[in-house]
């Protein structure tokens, strides 16, 4: 039992690893860039995103490029946020109308993943607005490991596919997050 509990926690250390060491150390990105679509293709291009999900999301919202990386930050927070709250009163009634025990027990515990993690994503979005970009990178580094937790058991169960979807884009939501995070920590 000791050995699955040092084991998980190793494991989920590993992004955070892996991901600050494909950041380079210095960034020539500072809060008060203006963002443009090209800045956009640029930053969604790096290893640690999914670069078309991130490219379309980004410019999907017109305010995108009226902004600067620290107005761009906030709005990946806000709009994380956003779909995390719808997410869980979508996974609240799931959790109330399934007649499975099975299923009932996997969107009960993602519900709760769900929680931790968009509760995480709203205090990252303090620090950033605040521009303490370490805070809010390990903030949202918290929130990537407890929706990473429904990810990981919703793998290979009978899970209808509109709710795997919706996990996997949370994810990748709170992945930029913590990217862009980064991003500014380390050009600040």
């Amino acid at each position: 039992m000791a050995f699955l509990c040092v084991t998980r926690n190793m494991l989920s250390v590993l992004p955070l690893l892996v991901l600050i060491s494909m950041t380079p150390f210095s960034s020539s990105y500072t809060p008060s860039d203006k963002v443009t679509k090209e800045l956009v293709v640029q930053l969604c291009s790096k290893p640690a995103v999914y670069k078309n999900f991130c490219i379309a999301w980004l410019n999907s919202d017109p305010k995108t490029v009226t902004l600067d990386l620290h107005g761009l930050l906030g709005m990946v927070m806000k709009k994380t946020i956003g779909f995390g709250y719808k997410t869980i009163r979508m996974t609240q009634g799931l959790v109330n109308t399934t007649t499975d025990p099975n299923l009932k027990m996997i969107y009960g515990s993602c519900l709760t993943d769900y929680e931790q993690s968009t509760k995480g994503i709203d205090v990252a979005k303090g620090f950033a607005s605040s521009k303490d970009y370490f805070s809010a990178f390990m903030a949202a580094f918290r929130a990537q490991n407890s929706i990473s937790d429904c990810e990981t058991l919703i793998e290979a169960q009978p899970i209808p596919a509109y709710f795997s979807r919706r996990v996997i884009l949370f994810e990748r939501m709170c992945s930029i997050g913590m990217f862009f995070s980064t991003i500014l920590y380390k050009g600040k």
